[in-house]
């Protein structure tokens, strides 16, 4: 095929998918769908500009037998709508976390093999510019061996209720205005671990790694608009390689949105900072070993379109998948790969629910895992970044 017939699913998150699929020369969208009227207006001249269709059900898109589809519905429909493509023939790209239980996940794993379908899960932060060098780094053994890491991501999301027009809105709002049409979104509920696949899955990538146990424990839950989940959750994470990780996620706390990572390794560490935009680096070889080096790295590299969404990783997620589909590549986040990003904040909320016991977490591969093929994708830097003067 020439192009990739694409049809998306969710016209919410995934305004950002059709853009940047609209802006790929190789992708066509031929639909997309969306049950909420307003939701499907906001984009109808976009779509039908570009020759495609708005659609109200799931089951007309499919009827269309675009060649991927692109499934940004809520986390608790992810798996049902994913499976529905692969059924239909259809290549699959999944918004995060990609499933919300342990039979989902098992699910999608046996639709992908039974059908032969191409998967991949939209892990955007995996394409973040400073992974790739922190990637390097670690390849090269800048650092030693890697004993610890640590991610946290901190985004308050207290509009937890929706309205019939697609709105969403805090506890307060609906309470001020007397509604009573709204109901709960699904990340109302979602224990705020299970979100962790933004900090799990560029780690695991960075270490080539897997997890094999969690311990997690909850904080309170006085937030009072977002009385059905904790405040947050800090779990801890034991690797195949013998490493450690810390994760925190909340998504109650008010702070502006930020996202933290460190490594720590017998030789050095580095670690970056959302708030900050340039990442610190050390290790025990530097001339000058009385602090860090700061280097200029973010989330974009010197060519990406920032404009498309999370630092432009949101364009390369779309591109890597469709280069991959188009060229009949291996997926750079496969459905095994995407159930240790997912899995092991699932299995850390039920350790938070028994008091922080530890969790193990299986290998649901058919096989021994044997290393990453993400980087086969995305490539590693030749030099280090700039200092920042």
């Amino acid at each position: 095929m020439e192009k990739l017939r694409v049809g998306i699913l969710g016209a919410r998150r995934g305004v950002c998918h059709l853009n940047n699929f609209l802006a790929l020369p190789q992708a066509q969208v031929i639909a997309v769908a969306d049950r909420v009227p307003e939701r499907r207006e906001r984009v109808r001249e976009r779509v039908e500009a570009a020759g495609g269709v708005m659609l109200a059900e799931y089951d007309d898109l499919l009827a269309l037998r675009p060649d991927a589809v692109m499934v940004a519905s809520n986390a608790k429909l992810q798996v049902q709508h994913a499976c529905m493509a692969l059924e239909a023939g259809c290549a699959v790209l999944s918004e995060i976390p990609g499933g919300y239980t342990l039979d989902e996940l098992l699910r999608l794993r046996a639709t992908v093999e039974h059908t032969g379908g191409f998967y991949m899960l939209a892990e955007n932060t995996c394409f973040w510019d400073f992974f790739r060098y922190w990637r390097k780094w670690v390849v090269e053994g800048r650092f030693g061996a890697l004993s610890l890491a640590e991610g946290e991501y901190v985004h308050y999301l207290p509009h937890t209720l929706e309205v019939p027009s697609g709105e969403y809105l805090t506890p307060s709002q609906v309470r001020a205005a007397g509604r009573s049409d709204a109901r709960p979104v699904w990340r109302a509920d979602q224990p705020p671990i299970q979100y962790s696949t933004h900090d799990l899955g560029p780690l695991l990538e960075v270490l080539d790694d897997r997890c094999v146990s969690v311990t997690c424990r909850s904080g309170p839950w006085r937030c009072a608009e977002t009385p059905l989940r904790s405040d947050g959750q800090f779990a801890l994470f034991e690797t195949a390689g013998g490493a450690l990780i810390r994760i925190l996620v909340t998504l109650s706390c008010p702070r502006p949105d930020e996202h933290r990572y460190r490594l720590f390794g017998t030789s050095g560490g580095c670690e970056w900072f959302l708030y900050e935009n340039f990442g610190r680096y050390y290790d025990t070889l530097m001339e000058h070993r009385e602090g860090w080096r700061k280097h200029a790295i973010g989330l974009a590299g010197a060519l990406d379109d920032t404009s498309t969404g999370h630092g432009g990783a949101d364009l390369k997620v779309v591109r890597a998948f469709t280069d991959a589909v188009l060229g009949g590549q291996p997926s750079p986040i496969d459905v095994y790969r995407a159930i240790e990003y997912a899995l092991p904040g699932i299995l850390a909320a039920e350790s938070a629910d028994l008091g922080g016991v530890p969790v193990p977490i299986p290998n649901l591969r058919r096989e021994r895992f044997s290393g990453t093929r993400f980087w086969d994708c995305l490539g590693l830097p030749q030099q280090d970044p700039p200092l920042v003067t």
